[in-house]
């Protein structure tokens, strides 16, 4: 946890900061996925400043200077330890053969086994000279064989500038080093921000990252080659069946009777069947065992049979336009988001109402992506599995233009999905940014899905941003992982599985 683990001890510090106090929060010399609850102090001191725009590249970058700083911490405890002799090249690089395997794939047990050591990693904040100054440091001055592989990490960010050509180039990361310093050239780029605004030395006792951020920077607009290619594909996709789009319209209209609803219904047995599962599943109490469909459809009522065709209509055109392998999962994905969703949902009626669509469709614009980029997709999906990023979409912006959230968001507008559908997908991975009467229905399908990947192991506590977390009453690692507990179980038992 940061040092201001309360809300009057984190305003105080924004306070003096935004009055051009020096701000220094000390962490351990090992640290780990707890640099998360750096996300909230960030977005708030950036929002004062008008850059909250900034925030999510901010916070990246921060990480992944901190993750590096406590790296080159575990390296000297591990040659300490190991008592490996490191003066020359050759000493250094055999000394290093076993630092991957012994200390990064088992980094918790590392931080466990050498919690007391002498080393620190600081982060440090000051408004001055019209920037926002921040610094990483740690007290590992950085050691020859270090300084190359800097160099050569920025000899590679002047060769490769867009981050797909990047993951293609960086394999070897058999010091922890890999992606991080090109990652921070990259993201400043892609905010507009001039690479000279950061730099990385040595005074001979720490090493240091320094940023200095414009405070009148304008968000940046995207230059990437790809974002063409995304709009063309998402014009490229078909509108909504025309027999679902006529239901749709008689669900709409006060005119339609039940009977007129029920025999359109019926001349699609696909969809049919599907109606009547819907009204015979757990989520429908009722004494009707076995309803004939005028009755599923009284159980189910209009509004759902409509979010049915939604589902129904979406599915159908992702079905027949992209891979069978790459939807079975996003499908099993979404409908485990969508139960999520209901069930913390169940509370405020607006949010009920669409929750659970909304979940069935957050990953729709996911699917559009994939198709066009699907290795890159999947080594921004790899990061996140690994915890060196809490979201997918900023990195999906930075390499192509736009991300998911907002793909999905632009295909719900232009197949005329109700507004809270629309923004429930594109804020998704921006719950801060949420607005009412919107704001509770995100928060649900944020935490949603923030489940459903913990359910995977890819997030945990920490990678949750503090006020959903207020929100929902969730005060402890064991009680979110209790909550994941609990709805997974619940999903299972339901049948989804």
């Amino acid at each position: 946890m940061l040092p201001f683990d309360a809300h009057k001890e984190r305003g105080s510090a924004l306070k003096a900061l935004l009055a051009g106090e020096l701000i220094t929060i000390q962490f351990p010399g090992l640290v780990d996925r707890e640099v998360n609850e750096l996300s909230d102090f960030l977005y708030r001191l950036l929002s004062e400043l008008d850059l909250a725009f900034l925030s999510e590249p901010t916070f990246v970058i921060a990480r992944e200077l901190l993750s590096n700083a406590s790296k080159a911490n575990a390296k000297r405890i591990y040659l300490h330890f190991e008592n490996k002799e490191y003066g020359n090249e050759e000493q250094y690089a055999k000394a290093m053969k076993g630092f991957a395997n012994r200390v990064l794939e088992h980094w918790e047990d590392f931080r466990k086994q050498h919690k007391q050591n002498e080393y620190y990693t600081k982060l440090l904040f000051q408004l001055k000279d019209k920037h926002l100054h921040i610094e990483v440091r740690n007290n590992a001055p950085l050691l020859p064989r270090e300084v190359e592989r800097i160099q050569s990490r920025l000899e590679l960010f002047k060769e490769h500038q867009e981050l797909d050509a990047v993951f293609a180039t960086v394999r070897d990361e058999s010091e922890g080093a890999g992606l991080g310093l090109v990652l921070t050239l990259v993201l400043l780029q892609n905010a507009g921000i001039p690479g000279n605004h950061f730099r990385i030395d040595t005074n001979g006792e720490e090493t240091i990252a320094r940023i200095a951020l414009p405070r009148d920077q304008e968000e940046a607009q995207t230059r990437n080659r790809y974002i063409k290619n995304v709009l063309d594909e998402l014009d490229a996709l078909p509108s909504f069946p025309e027999n679902i789009q006529e239901l749709w319209n008689l669900c709409n209209s006060e005119s339609s009777s039940i009977q007129v609803i029920t025999a359109r219904v019926e001349r699609d047995p696909a969809l049919t069947a599907q109606v009547l599962k819907l009204a015979n599943s757990a989520g429908f109490m009722t004494r009707t065992r076995n309803p004939g469909l005028t009755d599923a459809i009284k159980i189910i009522g209009l509004k759902g049979l409509g979010n049915l065709l939604m589902v129904a209509g979406a599915r159908k055109i992702m079905t027949t336009r992209y891979k069978k392998k790459d939807l079975e999962s996003i499908w099993d994905n979404s409908n485990r988001v969508s139960f999520f969703a209901g069930k913390l949902a169940r509370q405020d009626s607006y949010a009920r109402d669409f929750a659970g669509v909304s979940g069935l469709l957050y990953e729709l614009g996911k699917i559009v992506l994939i198709s066009m980029k699907p290795e890159l997709i999947q080594r921004i999906q790899d990061m996140l599995e690994r915890g060196r990023i809490r979201n997918t979409a900023m990195m999906e912006e930075v390499a192509l233009g736009i991300a998911h959230p907002e793909v999905g968001a632009m295909l719900a507008e232009r197949w005329q999905f109700p507004e809270p559908i629309v923004q429930a997908i594109r804020y998704q991975q921006k719950p801060l940014q949420a607005e009412d009467p919107y704001r509770r229905l995100i928060h649900c399908v944020y935490l949603a899905v923030r489940i459903q990947q913990a359910t995977s192991g890819n997030v945990d506590f920490f990678s949750i941003e503090e006020d959903i977390r207020q929100d929902f009453g969730i005060e402890s690692p064991i009680q979110f992982e209790g909550l994941v507990e609990r709805l997974e179980k619940d999903y299972e038992l339901s049948g989804g599985g």
